[in-house]
């Protein structure tokens, strides 16, 4: 049976005109249930990444600007998001979620986290409405406890970063 990560939190309240689409957070888990693909049971709530986890990636530094909300306001520009103790939180559960669909996927074959995905994150700097590295948190996560001795990330989305092309 696939699992479905979701919390309210992943919508996120955002400035009047944001240009980020973050009803979709609240509307796929309606739609997935309304077409019949997924059934209430399958969903799970998520509880936050732990510091430990977020700091096998991230930056020290970064990830201490992020957690007291005094990240420069350049950096927040680049991220896309205004800096608030609710984001940091909602991003800490989408990372957890993350991780646990990715433990689900190796035993049961498939797990999505509806707002997963958040990988235009840098070790040093968040960019593209990305605070933290879901994939590649997770990804450590499995090759830490020896659950994968590699692991393929493709990225399908260019809809932060259209090509010119």
């Amino acid at each position: 049976m696939i699992r479905v990560a979701f919390a309210p939190i992943y919508h996120h309240p955002l400035p009047e005109n944001h240009r980020f689409p973050m009803a979709k957070y609240s509307l796929l888990p309606q739609q997935l249930l309304y077409e019949g693909t997924v059934e209430a049971p399958q969903f799970f709530k998520p509880a936050p990444l732990s510091e430990s986890h977020i700091l096998r990636t991230h930056d020290p530094d970064y990830w201490r600007q992020i957690k007291e909300l005094t990240l420069p306001a350049r950096a927040q520009r680049k991220i896309g998001f205004p800096l608030s103790q609710q984001l940091v939180e909602r991003e800490r559960i989408i990372c957890q979620g993350t991780l646990d669909c990715s433990l689900h996927a190796l035993e049961h074959g498939c797990a999505l986290n509806i707002a997963g995905g958040t990988h235009h994150a840098f070790a040093d700097r968040g960019e593209g409405f990305c605070i933290l590295n879901d994939l590649v948190l997770a990804s450590h996560s499995l090759l830490d406890q020896g659950l994968a001795s590699r692991i393929l990330i493709v990225d399908l989305d260019d809809s932060v970063f259209p090509s010119d092309d």
